[in-house]
């Protein structure tokens, strides 16, 4: 051949890999996979698809003019003609063409069907090439299938595009249906060495084929081409097998399957037989592509999983239990069912779809029962929520929206539709700071703070830069069994998200992106089915109950380097705003206090003896409290106590059974009372619980117009305010107590100003800014 044209264009194609998981017979889905240009000369190609009876393939060695469509050979050398033979040729199969420089050669010929050859057809391993295509004739392409470049310097074949990747009406492309073999200068010899055995389909060999710096082994001297030969004949396989059902309907059992038990390169059928698949008894099951035929049915139960590395196709059923997961990495086709199971009657659940294209209408008409209610009883229990609650939604259920749902009695809610395999970014509608409901999208579980996944989990991704939508790093979940929220952010124990479970996040509105995302890469399985699911950490860390008449609620505290006592976003998580809170405990910020309620405080783990931790207790007069705690991998020395500042008492709760009980004889709705402290000393021997500290005292605008001023135990304080020129705007004496609310004159305009405290033991100073 004379290298007259650049290759860079018709190469741009080696091979036509059509997806060929079922088998359909065609001509031409091939790749070249060896070439010899010394000696006699000889080549190597591979069907990636079965290859009909007596069909006809040709091979030329001659560039194409870039004129026609398809583009018609120049016609100055040669091309040999192959009749595949009388029987199918399988995908997988190596076909070897030898000695092809003369037909008269003894060794002319294919290893399976026959070829004859017309004009100059010889190779050469001086940057030459060889194209396949099927046509009326040898020397009329209608369409070109695949072609090699041996050695790259744009030589091969005349007519390409500028930039050298796309042949100018071949069809033909670099890296999908050409394979451009240039790893040595002037390769005279080069076969494919790698895998033949790890593909989910054969059409996947196609980037193992044409990786030629990493699969292909050439050499370029000459005559030691020859030492390339013969081809590997070898076949390309795929990991095959089929469910029979012979001895059980256990998934995991060798004895149920022709040809093993499924690996992560499986290509797996599940026909219709007597005894249909289940995945049980804890296996997290693994497949290449999964095909269930019509009228079969494949199980998932609790506790249990799939991972389809490539492709589901779904004809006949495939259901995933409560707790089990399932995991789709290529495509899907056909619908699922997700079945939920709801323990409680009468309740409310946060609940999401976790497959596309549910409605409201299935779901009522395919579960356990959803009572109606409202005005005239006609609302179903399904609602939304947008600033507040509404019900009776009847639409179809958004992929990572939120819903709640309430059922009649115990049983089961039942999802239907298309296994989700795409990344969802939901818009963020509201314009002002407010809370929304999402949901978990997919049937397996996702990471919800960085203790469950360090980087890819549903805080981290929705904080980073230009994608920072959360007024707070954190998540809130309902527990339908306390009837009250869970809250989760970065400090907390890893959390993961189950299943069809809702949460709320708390939204800036508009900012970053305005969307809130989940990414299909953050799916996991896990182990145990267990709503709001987590996995322990070795952080420091106190929990706080107070118990009344049964009811237990909590707040959580941390102790984790970097972080500060003032709010850090992420490590300091507010409690949940939008339900009755009236019996509540909670944390005021160390410092900087500015009237958050915190569910969750991460604190320095270097300062244990100086931090003094406010306690919120939002309670009615005449209940009767207990305060306890638990406490992990705190330091061996340290202990816990709690300071009542109303009743001057230093109790221990960091000991077995250790609590301290009151009985309230005011209505309690903030901090200044009670406070959490560590220490090495035993402060009940030490500390005066009647002594003042400025440190307990903090002062914020609980509203526009309101100074709260809290731990305010002195004698005497008088209140100032100053504006930014120093001007007293405000001046007030105040009575001790632990909180002081102050009403602000409205001769009091917008603007910065400066509150000074003074007391007996010292005085505090503050900027406010007034809206």
């Amino acid at each position: 051949m004379k290298k007259k044209h650049s290759l860079r264009g018709i190469l741009a194609c080696l091979f036509l890999f059509y997806s060929l998981i079922n088998y359909s017979q065609s001509i031409g889905n091939i790749a070249f996979i060896g070439f010899n240009t010394d000696g006699d000369k000889d080549f190597a190609i591979v069907a990636l698809a079965d290859i009909s009876p007596n069909s006809i393939i040709y091979f030329t060695d001659d560039e194409t003019t870039g004129v026609g469509s398809p583009s018609a050979l120049v016609g100055s050398e040669g091309t040999i003609t192959w009749n595949t033979g009388a029987t199918i040729i399988k995908a997988g199969t190596v076909v070897v063409f030898s000695d092809i420089d003369s037909d008269t050669n003894t060794s002319f010929g294919a290893s399976i069907g026959s070829i004859s050859r017309d004009g100059a057809f010889n190779i050469s391993g001086s940057r030459d090439g060889i194209i396949a295509f099927t046509g009326t004739n040898a020397n009329t392409p209608t369409t070109y299938l695949a072609a090699i470049q041996i050695g790259n310097d744009n030589t091969f074949l005349g007519a390409f595009d500028g930039d050298g990747i796309t042949l100018t009406n071949t069809g033909l492309v670099i890296g999908s249906t050409i394979v451009v073999i240039d790893n040595v200068a002037s390769p005279d010899g080069g076969k494919y060495t790698g895998s033949r055995s790890s593909q989910l389909s054969f059409a996947d060999y196609k980037a193992l084929i044409t990786d030629e710096n990493s699969n292909w082994t050439t050499v370029s001297s000459t005559g030691d081409g020859e030492t390339l030969l013969p081809f590997s004949q070898e076949a390309f396989t795929t990991n095959t097998t089929v469910w029979t059902g012979a001895s059980s309907s256990v998934w995991n059992l060798a004895g149920n399957w022709d040809n093993g038990i499924p690996t992560s390169s499986s290509l797996v059928s599940i026909p219709n037989v007597a005894t249909s698949p289940i995945i049980s008894s804890g296996t997290t099951a693994v497949a290449g592509n999964v095909t269930i035929a019509a009228s079969e049915l494949l199980t998932i139960n609790d506790a249990n999983a799939l991972t389809v590395n490539g492709n589901l196709t779904i004809t006949g059923d495939l259901t995933v239990n409560t707790g089990g997961s399932l995991i789709v990495k290529g495509t899907s086709t056909g619908n699922l069912k997700y079945i939920r199971s709801i323990a409680t009657t009468d309740k409310w659940y946060l609940v999401s779809s976790p497959v596309v294209g549910e409605t409201s209408l299935d779901i009522l008409n395919n579960s356990v029962s959803i009572p109606q209610g409202g005005v005239g009883g006609v609302q179903f229990a399904i609602g939304t929520y947008s600033d507040g609650w509404s019900y009776n939604y009847s639409g179809t259920w958004g992929s990572g929206n939120g819903y709640t749902v309430k059922t009649s009695a115990a049983g089961d809610l039942v999802f239907s539709g298309t296994m989700p395999t795409d990344d969802y970014a939901l818009t963020v509608f509201d314009t002002t700071e407010d809370y929304s409901l999402y949901g978990n999208p997919y049937p397996s579980y996702i990471p919800a703070n960085t203790n469950a996944d360090a980087t890819n989990n549903i805080l981290t991704i929705n904080t980073t830069t230009g994608q920072d939508e959360l007024a707070e790093s954190t998540i809130w979940f309902w527990n339908q069994a306390s009837t009250s929220y869970i809250t989760v952010n970065q400090a907390s124990d890893a959390r993961f998200i189950a299943p069809s479970q809702g949460f709320f996040v708390k939204t800036k509105g508009g900012a970053g992106d305005a969307k809130f995302d989940f990414k299909e890469n953050m799916q996991s399985h896990q182990a145990v089915e267990v709503f709001n699911k987590n996995n322990g950490n070795s952080r420091p860390k106190i929990k706080l109950f107070s118990t009344s008449d049964g009811v237990i609620k909590s707040s959580d505290i941390f102790y984790i380097t970097g972080t500060t006592k003032s709010f850090d976003n992420g490590y300091d998580s507010s409690m949940f705003s939008g339900v009755d809170n009236s019996y509540s405990i909670y944390t005021g910020l160390v410092a900087n206090n500015n009237g958050k309620k915190l569910a969750i405080q991460s604190l320095p783990d270097n300062d244990y003896e100086n931090i003094i931790i406010p306690i919120g207790l939002n309670a009615d007069s005449g209940k009767k409290i207990t305060f306890s705690i638990n406490h992990q991998n705190l330091p061996s020395d340290l202990m816990v106590f709690l300071e009542d500042k109303e009743k001057k008492t230093i109790t221990r709760l960091d000991e077995n059974n250790s609590n301290y009980k009151i009985t309230l004889d005011a209505d309690s709705n903030d901090i200044g009372r009670f406070y959490l402290r560590t220490s090495t000393k035993d402060l009940r021997k030490t500390l005066d619980a009647g002594s003042f500290n400025l440190n307990q005292v903090s002062m914020y605008l609980s509203s526009d117009c309101n100074l709260r001023i809290t731990g305010l135990q002195s004698d005497s304080a008088i209140l100032t305010i100053f504006n930014v020129l120093g001007n007293v705007v405000f001046h007030q004496s105040l009575k001790s107590s632990s909180r002081v609310d102050v009403t602000l004159s409205n001769s009091i305009k917008q603007g910065i100003y400066i509150v000074k405290l003074e007391t007996d033991k010292g005085n505090i100073n503050k900027k406010i800014f007034l809206k």
